[in-house]
């Protein structure tokens, strides 16, 4: 099968690969769309974690031998500890993610555990399908903040994980749901997911406050915007240091929350948010495409509101 092949930084070839080895506890997946983002382009920069050669992308959807269309859970975990039996199973000490530390979507098929995959609705297509892993770990972000219909609501960044959050909010029925977005579609898609102000730059201060990024920049952004007693939930991994100013934080008793993947439960209801994404948001590219598309992002350059490879459809929109 080929299979796009990360073998150190930022090169990625396309290569001819073994079929996966499917045993019985597995499933052969056909993949139809893979979930391109920040986890992919700052891999691609900057491998870290991951094994080399690398085949990556851990957001994917496809089909089962059997015909079903399918989403991937990616997160791999002990099962027994107390965090995967309080469905924490991100916290586990022994956790790793199929596209990060195991071969991934950004191939024709893979083997995956039947434990790891969950039948897609029949109306989702597969454009919606990529908004799946992201919208999970916004899903665990909002969560985490303990959010009601009465919170101001502050989101740095309207990529996949942004648009999560907002879709979240607006569902929860807050009526103050701020965006700062760089990217005009970016914003459109926002506002049509709910969004009730969006700007590149926001002043005022509010209850809880997403950094969806993780740069030096939007870090203290987040932390300046979030009012007396408000809430930071950290997302973004751009940068993995920040310095913080203590005293302002103590006497303004701020809460930092880091927010990191998501549980099972979180992304079966990432399944059922993705229904509110319009198919059109996403550009479909070819093996071909990828490695410019990383670059491009890496250079800033966010054009689009999503990006989706698509593996085996040469069908692209």
């Amino acid at each position: 099968m080929k299979a796009l092949v990360l073998e150190q930084k930022r090169v990625l070839t396309l290569q001819e690969v073994p079929a996966p080895e499917v045993g019985e506890a597995h499933e052969l997946i056909h993949i139809e769309a893979v979930s391109i983002g920040g986890s992919e382009y700052l891999g691609f920069n900057n491998p870290g974690i991951r094994p080399i050669p690398n085949i990556m992308g851990h957001g994917f959807t496809g089909t089962t031998l059997e015909g079903m269309r399918v989403a991937v859970y990616p997160l791999l975990a002990c099962g027994c500890c107390l965090y995967c039996l309080t469905n924490q199973e991100q916290l586990c000490d022994e956790w790793s993610l199929i596209g990060v530390h195991s071969d991934g979507g950004f191939a024709e098929q893979a083997s995956i555990p039947k434990s790891q995959i969950f039948e897609l609705p029949e109306e989702l297509s597969w454009e919606q399908s990529v908004f799946i892993e992201p919208f999970a770990n916004s899903v665990n972000a909002w969560e985490l903040s303990k959010a009601s219909n009465m919170t101001s609501i502050a989101i740095i960044g309207a990529g996949s994980l942004g648009l999560g959050l907002v879709a979240l909010a607006n569902k929860s029925g807050c009526s103050n749901i701020h965006i700062a977005e760089l990217s005009h579609a970016r914003r459109n898609a926002a506002k049509t997911l709910g969004a009730t102000h969006t700007s590149t730059k926001l002043n005022e201060t509010y209850d809880i406050v997403f950094d969806t990024v993780g740069s030096a920049e939007t870090r203290s952004t987040t932390i300046s915007l979030a009012k007396k007693g408000g809430k930071c939930i950290f997302l973004g991994f751009e940068n993995p240091m920040h310095t913080i100013n203590m005293s302002e934080l103590i006497r303004h008793q701020k809460e930092l929350k880091g927010s990191f993947v998501y549980s099972k439960s979180q992304f079966c209801k990432a399944i059922e948010l993705a229904k509110n994404c319009n198919s059109s948001w996403v550009k479909n590219i070819s093996f071909a495409e990828v490695e410019d598309t990383l670059t491009r992002f890496i250079e800033g350059d966010f054009t689009h509101i999503k990006v989706a490879l698509r593996p085996i459809n040469k069908s692209f929109t």
